[in-house]
């Protein structure tokens, strides 16, 4: 499902429902659900540590120095692809089913204002802090396109793995 809104010039998308490995994107960033204990232990943000291990120091300093807060974003260019760009969402304060959907909100404006202040096409995201946070899909995925939809002019690939129960 593709999510648009009509401009004076064009038609502009400003989501794209999309199902398989997030790591496929060809947006130049990724952005995913963390807490704010440092840890990338489980889900996504495990995965996004094991194929990025670069992201994990500067993620634990900015959890260390109380840099990244409940429904801020924290930007991180991978090393070996300087185009590209991990994009930790403060959704929940510490592990486990501990997410809020303020925070979900809030770090999603700040990730869409990221990528347009810095001209980039758009961002990947997973079904974030709905699993291992603990809220509800139907819940995340309504914040998920409402938001989206209020700057079309960055893309939002909102990821699905092929099992996933919607």
């Amino acid at each position: 499902m593709i999510g648009t809104t009509l401009t004076e010039s064009s038609l502009l998308m400003a989501f794209e429902h999309k199902t398989g490995d997030i790591f496929n994107t060809k947006l130049p960033a990724i952005g995913h659900g963390v807490n704010l204990y440092g840890v990338m232990g489980a889900g996504i943000a495990k995965a996004i540590a094991t194929v990025f291990p670069q992201v994990l120091a500067p993620y634990k300093e900015a959890c260390k120095t109380k840099q990244l807060t409940p429904g801020t974003m924290q930007y991180v260019q991978v090393q070996d692809k300087p185009e590209f760009y991990i994009l930790n969402l403060a959704s929940q304060d510490r592990p486990g089913k501990h997410a809020r959907l303020e925070w979900v909100e809030s770090s999603l404006e700040a990730a869409i204002l990221f990528c347009k202040t810095n001209n980039l096409e758009g961002f990947a995201v997973p079904r974030i802090g709905a699993r291992i946070g603990g809220l509800a899909w139907e819940d995340v995925k309504e914040i998920l396109e409402r938001v989206s939809l209020q700057e079309p002019d960055v893309l939002v690939e909102i990821w699905s793995l092929p099992n996933a129960d919607d």
